[in-house]
């Protein structure tokens, strides 16, 4: 594509029109006839990779001011804003060719993407799904997960991707560091779902307070056609206040005024039956759990919203899982082992309260806490453990920069006696020692990494599955 082409989506005038062959912000990915973008970082600004950029061939630069020399090159005050434009532009505008729905929310967003496209799926659609574990064409992985909502130049491949296979939906986890750092700059959603809000991302790279968290994702809604919000979250009219004049608006939760209103939710087994104000019987939603009936809750709004048959709504929720998400291993064992992504103190007393009613032994939680991440996070996680398990296995999940053992003894001071614990630093042995304590009727939760595959320390990513080593336990046996 002629630059020329390619800056018109900007409007801004062409210092050279070379051919771009690629984008690219990481200079690292660089080929010859890429068009590097400078992107300003928490850490550092692209400014000082152009050099390297036009090393490795870079045809042009688009950048904030100062303009370098010897390569043409062009100013913009915001690279994050153009970058979206840009790489829409590049990828020929494929988000234009499908309907696209946002999710966004504290919890719940990857749970109720899954819920989306399964519905979707059984609806007759070909659908697309970008979150937290990755880019889906259908059940297809087509791009493993860096960040929840891609940048711009991997969000727009993957759509362009998704577009030319056919996908006529596609189900997108929008967070607010996606919204904060633009990368859905210039995309425009069908609708859009709010789900909730509480304190979290906040800290050191991630949002400067609860504040500009709530900002970031009302953000969002400015580029939504349609509107769907948990009536009930005192985070909802912020949400709203954003909306285009004239966008139509549903709500959803278990108070009175919702626009669909849970009634109550019946445990069967390890799933739900879900109680909506008119339908003509209950929703079967394979999950257990309030809080995964509130995710369907939600689903079953954004459905109503956009038109989705009733039948079709009811057939996904009853058959969709989730890797990672209140996942039960079989385990040739006279007790229950659930893995599941539950990483702060909300999501712990959310999962731990809806198990306990289904377990008649003992809840054992096996948890540690992300390093360089907030630390009330251990406090929090620390208190709901001992609140609802009966005991608890103290371990590694991704410590960063930090000594795992001493994340743990954090947590085990929070939790003091309330209940029984132990604290095992490798996640491999802890596993094991959780499993040897699992008496008949216990339910073993492995809580924090859910759908990871490794354990990051130093900036380095070891290979490590829960289930794999879950196969090995019971593999010797």
């Amino acid at each position: 594509m002629k630059l020329s082409r390619l800056l018109s989506v900007l409007r801004l005038p062409c210092p050279a029109d070379v051919e771009i062959t690629a984008l690219a912000c990481d200079s690292r990915e660089v080929g010859p006839g890429a068009l590097f973008v400078a992107l300003p970082g928490a850490k550092e600004d692209g400014h000082a990779h152009i050099d390297d950029a036009v090393r490795r061939g870079a045809a042009a630069v688009l950048c904030a001011p100062p303009l370098p020399e010897g390569v043409p090159a062009v100013a913009v005050d915001d690279p994050r804003a153009a970058l979206g434009p840009l790489a829409a532009q590049f990828y020929g505008w494929p988000a234009r060719q499908m309907t696209l729905l946002a999710v966004t929310g504290t919890k719940g967003k990857t749970t109720t993407a899954h819920m989306l496209r399964a519905i979707l799926t059984q609806a007759g659609h070909t659908c697309g799904m970008i979150g937290t574990l990755g880019a889906f064409l259908g059940d297809t992985l087509i791009a493993p997960a860096v960040n929840t909502t891609p940048e711009p130049i991997a969000l727009h491949r993957t759509l362009r991707r998704m577009a030319d296979g056919g996908c006529t939906h596609v189900v997108m986890e929008v967070s607010s560091q996606a919204m904060k750092l633009r990368r859905v700059e210039g995309v425009d959603f069908a609708a859009g779902l709010f789900l909730n809000l509480s304190p979290d991302h906040i800290g050191a790279y991630e949002h400067a307070s609860f504040d500009e968290y709530r900002a970031c994702k009302a953000a969002l809604f400015r580029q939504c056609r349609v509107a769907v919000g948990n009536l009930a979250d005192p985070a909802w009219p912020a949400m709203r206040s954003q909306l285009r004049p004239g966008a139509p608006v549903l709500t959803f939760g278990t108070c009175s005024g919702a626009d669909v209103r849970g009634v109550s939710v019946t445990p069967v087994g390890l799933a739900s039956l879900l109680t909506v104000a008119g339908s003509w019987s209950p929703y079967a939603v394979s999950m257990p759990g309030d809080f995964n009936a509130a995710n369907a809750l939600a689903a079953i709004a954004l459905c109503r919203a956009v038109g989705v048959d009733d039948a079709a709504v009811r057939r996904g929720l009853a058959h969709v899982s989730v890797p990672g998400r209140t996942q039960i291993f079989p385990a040739p064992a006279p007790y229950t082992v659930l893995i599941d992504y539950a990483h702060n103190g909300q999501s712990f007393r959310a999962l731990l309260s809806a198990l306990r009613p289904h377990v008649t032994g003992r809840i054992i939680a096996l948890f540690g806490a992300g390093g360089d991440r907030p630390p009330i996070r251990r406090a929090d996680m620390a208190r709901a453990a001992a609140e609802f398990a009966d005991a608890a296995v103290l371990t590694e999940d991704n410590p960063r920069s930090e000594d795992p053992a001493a994340i743990c003894a954090r947590i085990a001071a929070e939790i003091g006696d309330a209940i029984p614990h132990i604290t095992v630093p490798d996640r491999r042995e802890a596993i094991f020692a959780a499993l040897d304590m699992a008496r008949p009727g216990d339910l073993v939760a492995l809580l924090g990494k859910g759908h990871e595959d490794y354990i990051e320390t130093n900036g380095v990513r070891r290979h490590f599955s829960e289930w794999e080593v879950l196969e090995e336990y019971f593999g010797r046996l």
